[in-house]
């Protein structure tokens, strides 16, 4: 029992929340700043280790227990040194109490200890191969792991840096609001460091600024996506940082309390933060492991690097001035008809665009893989094209470049253009044109077509007739994807239509979109799942699937069309909306990033009734522009009115032409290919890639070295194509002016 002096004074109870420290000892500005920010500095070096982590060997997949993540973890080199210290420092503090130097040599032991165990299990080895092994595995790891902690370090310094200076600058009266204030800054940061680990735990990818934006804006129309996504790791992911900056806040809570110090230590903080920030401007050191490249950005450096607006480039203010110059976009087909000549065939046109389709994956492409059999006997009696791409990986996007013939923007971009064309038309699209010319246009889906812009763009292609899923579903009838139901269950009213259109001799475009394909890659309940042979990955088996699933279909409408008698007097275009990534690269989506299993389908032209088409193989780089005019020529129409970027596929292409591809969300990637010479463009401000696809048609490694002058030309084509495309959907002509008259660009 304690016993009081008279008239000492008694310190009242500590209550939680106080430092260790009594709090009335002052304090400078940015060692308080310091403390506010620990649970962030923590949670990105958290996000960051697994993130690394699953770049050099991936997170187990499945259902494999505790025991298959306990592995995973104990492969990783650094955290064998983490349980080492603690082991030793355990050990230090049960018998060694006052020898603190007893934690490294103890830990040492363990990790030798550790590195023993996992490797001599194995029958054959000795000591000494495998300690080399094991050091050489845990430098390489280490060293990737500090490089990609090294940015997040020197952005926690530029964090206390600014937070030091608001507390310095705030007057006391709002002392207690300022420290909330930046509490509650450093929750939503942490929050946003779990949104981004989630994010690239699910895609593959890195998020930034505008990905995270859009998914904001558009929150209602991702949660099918994210629902599909979710597991209690990535849970984790999310709300985990945020209820650690709660716990510290709530430890803390007496920070609003904190006695300012002045004098020059309370600057000490601040000139340590400063030096840290300062380094930001230094280049980032190279991880030397391929895999975890793109980790060695700081997670709040990209971020604010990519919220910033960028200033228009030399491309771009190049491209305005030729537009003002000429009074015309590049491209443009406002006032775009079909003259029909001496060769017009008024022949039916249907085209059918296949969810999610890549060209390696198919039978077109691949003959050994049996994915789809029915569309290669297709492939094989009409025309095939051996190197089609896409312009950009999203499904809307494939409709403007298809059915308009124009490049698309990403997301936002087509969201605005859609917009403006509903009240001023500035493209006019193939159903248009052929609506014009006699034809009945129609559109079917099994999709619900609500998902972002889809509704206005389907409206801007003017369709006589449109069916979706909300038309075609019956009840009772199940979703294999979260975005509509099967597509067999279109067939019946394709046929209903066309039948209609048949007996009316009236010659008819229909467009047909599928849905089974699309992620998460889960065909029909009724249909039978096949396996195929040497594929051992669940979902290259489910895709593949898929594909088997969409192919059955494709005989069913083909079977319908051959019973109504047209097979003759039609031209079936078949072609994928756009690829898909299966952890290629590292991605598990596709609609943020150009690498070819993304960007390259299959195309097959059937025209029975067209002479000259059979066996065709058609050379050459080819995109989704190209469709529009070579449907053009093969009804023997002349196009007048426009100028359309792509060209007929029946005519030969240059070996140097350029392809251009977007990403489907502004801001996160260009590419251009010239020959086989590939560009793509990250627009967070990492390096650009090239790659060289006769030597490496898989983008299996960069090539190195590459002359800066041929970067910087690449880059200027990117930018002048993106603004070009953006004045050529934006540009009117101008109504109350004649018809050679500049253009508006808005």
């Amino acid at each position: 029992m304690s016993i009081s002096q008279p008239g000492a004074h008694v310190r009242p109870p500590s209550t939680g929340g106080e430092l260790a420290n009594s709090t009335a000892q002052r304090m400078g500005p940015w060692r308080l700043a310091f403390l506010l920010v620990i649970p962030l500095a923590a949670w990105l070096a958290f996000a960051k280790t697994l993130l690394v982590m699953d770049g050099l060997y991936g997170v187990p997949k499945g259902d494999l227990g505790l025991m298959a993540i306990a592995g995973w973890l104990a492969w990783f080199q650094p955290l064998r040194f983490l349980a080492a210290l603690f082991v030793g420092w355990c050990i230090q503090r049960l018998f060694f109490r006052r020898q603190r130097w007893v934690i490294l040599p103890v830990a040492l032991v363990v990790m030798l200890g550790l590195a023993l165990a996992f490797t001599l299990r194995q029958p054959g080895t000795s000591v000494l191969p495998v300690l080399a092994r094991w050091a050489s595995t845990a430098v390489v790891q280490c060293w990737a792991l500090a490089v990609c902690l090294w940015r997040d370090a020197l952005s926690i310094a530029a964090t206390v840096l600014v937070f030091g200076a608001v507390i310095r600058l705030a007057p006391r009266i709002a002392h207690t609001a300022t420290i909330t204030l930046l509490q509650v800054i450093v929750i939503a940061l942490c929050a946003l460091v779990g949104i981004d680990l989630a994010y690239q735990f699910a895609t593959g990818q890195p998020a930034n600024t505008m990905v995270l934006l859009f998914a904001l804006q558009n929150a209602q129309d991702m949660v099918p996506l994210v629902k599909s996504e979710v597991t209690p790791f990535r849970v984790v992911g999310l709300v985990g940082g945020v209820v650690l900056a709660l716990a510290w806040a709530w430890r803390q809570r007496a920070l609003v309390r904190q006695p300012m110090a002045t004098g020059p230590q309370a600057y000490v903080g601040g000139a340590i933060a400063l030096v840290g920030t300062l380094a930001l401007l230094l280049p980032a050191p190279s991880p030397a492991v391929m895999e975890v490249h793109r980790y060695a950005e700081g997670t709040l450096v990209t971020l604010a690097r990519t919220a910033m607006p960028s200033a228009a480039s030399e491309a771009e203010v190049n491209v305005e001035n030729e537009f003002q110059r000429t009074g015309r976009p590049p491209w443009y087909s406002a006032g775009m008809t079909f003259k029909a000549t001496d060769k017009t065939q008024r022949k039916n046109v249907v085209v059918v665009m296949m969810e999610s389709i890549r060209a390696q994956s198919s039978t077109v492409t691949t003959p050994q893989l049996p994915t789809m059999p029915f569309l290669k006997r297709l492939a094989d009696q009409g025309l095939m094209v051996e190197d089609m791409s896409v312009v950009s990986p999203r499904t809307t996007m494939a409709w403007v470049a298809v059915l308009d013939g124009q490049y698309p923007l990403a997301n936002q971009g087509t969201a605005r253009w859609a917009a403006a064309n509903e009240n001023h038309p500035r493209i006019r699209s193939l159903p248009s044109a052929l609506r014009e010319a006699g034809y009945a246009t129609s559109f079917f889906t099994p999709t619900d077509i609500q998902f972002l812009s889809d509704p206005q763009v389907i409206r801007s292609i003017g369709f006589e007739h449109v069916q979706s899923e909300r038309d075609l579903a019956k009840p009772g009838d199940e979703w294999p994807t979260y975005f509509g139901i099967a597509d067999d269950k279109m067939v019946d009213p394709i046929m209903a239509w066309t039948a209609t259109q048949v007996q009316a001799k009236r010659p008819f475009m229909t467009t047909i979109m599928t849905n089974v394909g699309h992620h998460d890659f889960r065909t029909p309940s009724t249909w039978k799942k096949i396996h195929f042979e040497g594929v051992d990955k669940p979902s290259l088996q489910a895709y593949y699937n898929c594909l088997a699933y969409i192919d059955s279909v494709l005989a069913q409408l083909m079977d319908g069309y051959a019973k109504l008698g047209v097979l003759d007097d039609t031209i079936f275009v078949f072609l994928g909306d756009h690829g898909v990534m299966l952890e290629e690269h590292d991605a598990k989506q596709s609609f943020n990033i150009l690498y070819e299993e993304g960007v390259r389908i299959p195309f097959v032209v059937y025209a029975p009734g067209v002479p000259g088409l059979k066996g065709t193989r058609v050379q050459g780089a080819r995109q989704q522009i190209d469709i529009l005019p070579t449907i053009a020529q093969l009804l023997g129409y002349q196009i007048e009115g426009a100028r359309l970027p792509g060209q007929s596929l029946l005519a030969p292409v240059d070996a140097n032409r350029d392809l251009y591809f977007t990403s489907s969300i502004t801001g996160s990637m260009l590419g251009t290919r010239r020959g086989t010479r590939k560009y793509l463009y990250p627009l967070d401000g990492t390096p650009m890639l090239t790659f060289d696809l006769d030597k490496d048609p898989v983008e299996a490694a960069p090539v190195q070295n590459v002359p800066a002058d041929e970067l910087a030309q690449a880059r200027t084509r990117m930018l002048e194509w993106q603004k070009r495309a953006q004045l050529s959907l934006f540009a009117r002509p101008d109504p109350s002016a004649g018809p050679d008259a500049p253009w508006l660009d808005k």
